[in-house]
């Protein structure tokens, strides 16, 4: 069938809702899960107990109780022992009590001998400037009735630090104790202050200190035994380095080693068995791969990880614990560990030599943050969205596959005729007005809500901000089929809501008369001579928020054109809330130069970023760039940049009237380290970056510009040079020349900006 002709009988059998009466969709197969589930699942300890932004599980045995710590200074405790039924947590006390200017709490330890000492431990960070944090390590006591003790506080060590600073705090068997240091510095560039092979720093480390038996007045002692001693220059303190941001650590409960999961950089997650005096490679290596040839390594041999993870499979490591109780008997002596971005839980098998398995066993949804044991040696977890809970694993409902899920799209009931792609009764079409980038492609849009369902909504507030919740029935599918400009069809993306949301990916055939299941990994394959990728299912988990409930193009901001919202409520498909958000969701088609350059630029950022930097967004930055939020409230606008300034000297993300001097145009940009949006078709979108140009530049049009050159010595300059190259404003001869001065810059930001560039 000519793809012309498709696009023509496409339009109008799914454009076109005519006056009729809502019908039930009753075949849907999409049901279940093509794999089967792993084997555990997550089940909340205490329902309703809940905390704040936790951070941190301590169990002190003495009292059998479990401590949880907030990211923000309040600390509670309540049972060790799980089948305990407590009314509520118990609160300790908020430590900005004790520290004014706390910054955030992020390790709780306790003496060794807490009933005979009553002190505890903390590591935290307290304010300094803008860009660092004084990161201290305190000792301090708890009365008898676990509450701080006035004026108890005194520091043991004292750093400064931002970005990666660790970190756990915990005695070893040995009576030391241990902190974990990440290298101190924002993801970007790699290990920016050279903390990782560099033995006179705090960063990149594990420091192992003496607090116990400490001369008269002296914060603490250095073991003898410590590893570097006696090395020149070297901090006495570091038991082993080359750690990018160590999070969690435990102790071998027979052997006595250092086990801890560190956070990788753009494409890797590490499980180290640490030993004394090891090198773990940061940033001369990133896990298992060579990075940066230019830092010289350290004065020990690299230690390879034990095990690892791509950035398919997550993307931020929670290291654990080892099991030592036999409620799991198959999990017992096996360390779990898992991922926060995820929630997925993995077991790692050591017989003391080698790994001899490390399998994945549950996929929990949840943040994980932080693991502990209970005082059986149960493992235990805490997720981290504003409200935090304990959970614990077990074992799954079910442990078998779908048989019926459907391998090919013509059997998931979406369509009566996959060829024409005409939906099934009770399968609705639906447009929105900003598309995500998808370069050369187009895509089109449906919902089918299992019977008669409705998509409720409803509006919460936080910080005065409105945001909106969804609630749909189980069973829901959102579909998007992604085609040439031409009407070729390459995919369809499928997410199902099972109290999560699932994605699936489907490759169409060169035939087009249907379309067949992409395997969970994903697929990289070429699709028109270029590189395309077909996502991974745990990709789709890392867009679409898991636990959040975030369908990208389903909601009202997008929807309300055409008439279509209306449409919608008036058919029961969506509640009146839903239609009424898009009050506060203006949003238009970001191409369409009738609409203000605010709301088209917002409309951008909306479609392409905002489904991670959002509140509970998952991402590392605390910008709020959903629709819904106010331009002055972004946290954008002269705000400093928090995961790296990528060459620029005291930028902010945006810099009102000059895109040059904006991380967040820069990050648009680059097609090297630092990219964004993170996941996606990684070439730049052009009519988006020059939108943003000159949506930054509408904020204060009268600021003055870098004058123009073809030789940029900087990353503000090159920046400007490629705005130039895009509007055509040199010749094809001065854009060539100067995008190969470019190339050979001795600044890789400037190299990464223009690699893979190629002027038209």
């Amino acid at each position: 069938m000519p793809h012309s002709f498709l696009t023509v009988v496409l339009f109008l059998s799914i454009y076109t809702f005519g006056n009729a009466e809502r019908l039930a969709w009753t075949n849907s197969k999409i049901q279940g899960s093509p794999e089967p589930p792993p084997a555990y699942q997550a089940e909340v300890i205490w329902p309703h107990i809940s905390f704040s932004n936790g951070l941190d599980i301590t169990r002190l045995a003495s009292e059998e109780k479990l401590f949880i710590t907030e990211q923000y200074g309040k600390i509670w405790w309540v049972p060790a022992d799980l089948s305990a039924a407590p009314d509520a947590a118990q609160l300790v006390g908020n430590f900005r009590d004790l520290v004014p200017d706390l910054n955030n709490i992020l390790a709780l330890a306790f003496h060794p001998e807490f009933q005979r000492t009553r002190e505890a431990f903390a590591y935290y960070g307290a304010a300094l400037d803008g860009q660092f944090k004084d990161m201290r390590t305190s000792r301090f006591k708890l009365d008898k009735n676990l509450r701080f003790v006035p004026g108890s506080l005194k520091p043991i060590l004292e750093f400064k630090g931002s970005g990666h600073v660790g970190g756990d705090l915990q005695f070893g068997p040995d009576g030391m104790l241990y902190l974990s240091v990440g290298d101190l510095s924002p993801p970007s560039p790699p290990d920016r202050y050279d903390m990782g092979q560099d033995l006179t720093k705090w960063g990149s480390k594990i420091l192992r200190i003496d607090v116990v038996n400490t001369e008269t007045g002296q914060p603490y002692r250095v073991p003898e035994d410590n590893p570097f001693i006696d090395f020149p220059g070297a901090r006495p303190e570091t038991w082993a380095y080359g750690f990018r941001n160590p999070w969690k650590l435990c102790f071998h409960p027979e052997t006595g080693n250092v086990w801890t999961g560190d956070v990788g950089w753009e494409a890797w997650e590490m499980v180290y068995r640490v030993q004394k005096g090891d090198n773990f490679g940061w940033s001369v290596k990133e896990g298992p791969v060579p990075l940066r040839s230019d830092l010289p390594p350290g004065p020990t041999p690299i230690v390879p990880p034990l095990a690892y993870y791509s950035h398919v499979e997550g993307s931020s490591i929670t290291g654990g614990y080892f099991v030592t109780n036999d409620r799991i008997p198959e999990l017992k002596g096996a360390y779990l560990y898992g991922d926060y971005a995820t929630g997925r839980v993995w077991a790692l098998n050591w017989d003391g030599e080698k790994v001899t398995q490390n399998r994945l066993i549950s996929d929990t949804r949840k943040g994980i943050v932080s693991f502990g044991q209970d005082m059986d040696g149960d493992l235990i977890f805490l997720d981290h969205p504003a409200t935090s809970h304990l959970y614990r694993l077990v074992p799954a409902r079910e442990h078998t596959a779908s048989p019926a899920f459907p391998l090919r799209l013509s059997e998931s009931g979406l369509f009566s005729n996959v060829v024409t792609e005409t939906p099934s009764p009770g399968v609705y079409p639906f447009k929105i007005k900003a598309p995500t980038w998808q370069e050369n492609f187009d895509s089109r849009y449906w919902i089918g809500l299992p019977g008669k369902g409705t998509v409720d909504a409803s509006v919460g507030y936080r910080d005065e901000l409105p945001l909106l919740r969804y609630s749909q029935p189980n069973d829901t599918v959102l579909a998007k089929t992604i085609h040439r400009k031409d009407g070729k069809r390459i995919e369809t993306q499928i997410l199902h809501f099972d109290g999560y949301w699932n994605g699936y990916s489907y490759q169409w055939n060169e035939a087009q008369t249907d379309a067949v299941l992409v395997r969970k990994e994903g697929l990289d394959t070429i699709i028109d001579s270029e590189p395309y990728r077909f996502p991974a299912r745990s990709e789709c988990v890392r867009c679409h928020g898991s636990s959040f409930h975030r369908p990208l193009a389903f909601h009202p901001g997008q929807m309300n054109r055409d008439g279509q919202l209306e449409k919608f409520k008036s058919l029961g498909l969506v509640n009146r809330k839903f239609a009424d958000v898009a009050s506060f969701q203006k949003m238009a088609d970001p191409k369409d130069e009738t609409a203000p350059i605010d709301t088209r630029a917002r409309s951008w950022i909306q479609t392409n970023c905002a489904h991670c930097h959002r509140v509970s967004g998952g991402a590392g930055v605390t910008s709020l760039m959903n629709i819904g939020v106010p331009t002055d409230r972004m946290g954008l606008i002269n705000h400093p940049p928090e995961k790296g300034s990528f060459g620029f000297e005291n930028a902010s993300l945006i810099d009102p009237g000059n895109p040059y001097r904006s991380v967040f145009y820069y990050r648009i940009n680059t097609l090297g380290a630092g990219h964004m949006p993170m996941i996606g078709f990684r070439t730049p979108d052009e009519g988006g970056i020059e939108l943003i140009h000159d949506w930054i530049r509408s904020l204060a049009p009268e600021k003055l510009l870098p004058k123009p050159t073809l030789q940029p010595a900087s990353v503000e300059d090159a920046l400007s040079l490629m705005h130039r190259i895009r509007i055509g404003a040199l010749s094809e001869d001065e854009a060539k020349e100067a995008v190969a001065h470019c190339m050979q810059s001795s600044d890789p930001f400037i190299i990464n900006l223009f690699a893979g560039f190629r002027p038209e």
